[in-house]
């Protein structure tokens, strides 16, 4: 996915080094690139909360002196925070006031690099199935989530985006959509069309069935590339669920 904005928040200078080199560890592994912020009190967290409103991932301790990490998440959640929330603790105090925020996870210390980078995982799964893309349709600001989207097509010099519930229009070409949203989500069919690839069926010949039984024509020119590319995500899908 794009870029991560995470943020740790703790009061010992140890567990903030050990932190670094579990997200270091694990952004390189998975080819991931991300901005870090780091803050030694929750003081300090808040100060700076105009510049950390947008982040994706907030890394909490939860006991620190002053303001713990469950003040901070009811903090941030009242200015308008949409990033997960992740509190990292050395016991059970807390844990229910940690459900009540609606925190994404709970990981208690001594942090593992297995356990760590298994949150990881489900955070990034959860922060890419909620990628949107905010568009003017009807004149209207509309924001679409990408897991929702079947597939879009050109028509003139619009571009239709077709969800289970409605069709969109707006002003985008298909490169454009597949430049800035496409990543590994979408498959281009042709010139003027692009597919989810969780919505894809099968593909028989030039015929690519989506799940909910419509069919769609795969250009000459990007047939090998579509097969080739659907094949490796069923394959990586049935990896991921052994």
């Amino acid at each position: 996915m794009d870029r991560l904005k995470i943020v740790v928040c703790d009061d010992e200078i140890v567990q903030q080094k050990l932190m670094k080199a579990l997200l270091e560890k694990y952004l390189l592994e998975n080819e991931m690139q991300a901005e870090l912020k780091f803050y030694p009190s929750g003081q300090s967290c808040l100060q700076d909360s105009r510049e950390i409103l947008d982040a994706d991932i907030f890394l909490l301790d939860i006991f620190m002196p002053e303001l713990n990490g469950i003040d901070i998440a009811r903090e941030l959640k009242d200015l308008g925070t949409n990033g997960k929330i992740i509190f990292i603790t050395g016991g059970n105090d807390y844990i229910t006031e940690a459900f009540e925020i609606h925190a994404f996870s709970y990981i208690q210390k001594p942090v593992e690099y297995e356990k760590f980078a298994k949150v990881m995982n489900a955070v990034v799964h959860c922060l890419e199935r909620a990628r949107y893309i905010d568009i003017i349709a009807d004149r209207e600001k509309r924001r679409v989530y990408l897991a929702d989207i079947l597939y879009v097509e050109t028509l003139g010099r619009r571009l239709v985006i077709y969800t289970k519930d409605e069709e969109l229009e707006t002003y985008l070409s298909v490169k454009n959509f597949m430049d800035e949203y496409g990543g590994n989500e979408f498959l281009q069919i042709s010139r003027y069309a692009a597919v989810s690839k969780s919505r894809i069926q099968r593909i028989v010949g030039r015929s690519l069935y989506l799940m909910n039984g419509k069919e769609l024509l795969v250009s000459e020119k990007y047939l090998p590339t579509t097969k080739k590319l659907h094949i490796e995500y069923i394959h990586t899908k049935k990896v991921a669920n052994v």
